[in-house]
């Protein structure tokens, strides 16, 4: 799964990549569902950034089903189940963040780690978006993160992973054609092994309302700390 991302800083590039420019935004070090995050997505022909609840409700529910925002939705059998086969044939997103928060399990206690692109960049993940009815007469658009099988950096900490969108990818991620199983299939594969580097953070991350640029700083790393951060900005 993926339930924390950061957008601070670095995240702006995937934006600029992409030809538009980043919205000006208050510095996130931890975003979590069902707050808005910063998303890139292609309506009426043209990409647009726009925030987005992360918490994806489907355009039409089932009768007399409870609804609940899912955070997350596995990448395999997604065009099988009825919440997310239309958005992945039709309305897809990437969200541009500077690293995502994994946590692995020793004992009875849950350890924080934080994961980046190797290369100090930003990430480009991918997901889902819908507008479902908002009970008020309107329209609430949400998303969803896609997660696949971890690579080799991954797997020391958890058994799923992102969908990391490298390159190119990510333009064509965002086309408005329809898309069909194979198609997005393609794309939603496993990153190779080497394009993460993850260490371990402080307990404090684990508080949903927890802010601030310590958060992704190394556990321990208290004198190197502001070296560390001025790599993180670039």
């Amino acid at each position: 799964m993926c339930g924390r991302v950061t957008q601070f800083g670095p995240w702006a590039g995937v934006v600029s990549d992409l030809g538009l420019t980043a919205p000006v935004v208050a510095p996130r070090y931890n975003v979590t569902p069902g707050t808005p995050a910063v998303t890139v997505l292609s309506e009426g022909g043209a990409l647009r950034t726009e925030s987005v609840a992360w918490g994806f409700l489907p355009a039409r529910p089932a009768a007399g089903g409870r609804v609940e925002g899912h955070a997350n939705a596995r990448a395999e059998g997604a065009y099988d189940r009825p919440t997310f086969r239309e958005s992945a044939g039709l309305r897809r997103c990437l969200v541009p963040v500077d690293g995502y928060y994994e946590w692995s399990v020793e004992g009875r206690v849950r350890v924080p780690h934080y994961f980046r692109a190797a290369d100090g960049g930003p990430l480009a993940l991918a997901g889902l978006w819908s507008d479902a009815a908002d009970g008020r007469g309107g329209l609430r658009r949400t998303f969803c993160l896609l997660t696949v099988a971890p690579n080799r950096e991954a797997a020391a900490v958890h058994s799923r992973m992102p969908v990391l969108l490298l390159g190119g990818a990510r333009r064509a991620w965002l086309s408005e054609r329809p898309f069909s199983p194979d198609d997005f299939a393609s794309f939603t594969r496993t990153a190779p092994d080497g394009s993460l580097g993850c260490h371990r953070v402080g307990p404090e991350v684990n508080r949903a309302d927890a802010e601030g640029p310590g958060l992704v700083l190394p556990l321990g790393s208290a004198p190197a700390q502001g070296d560390f951060l001025s790599d993180l900005l670039g």
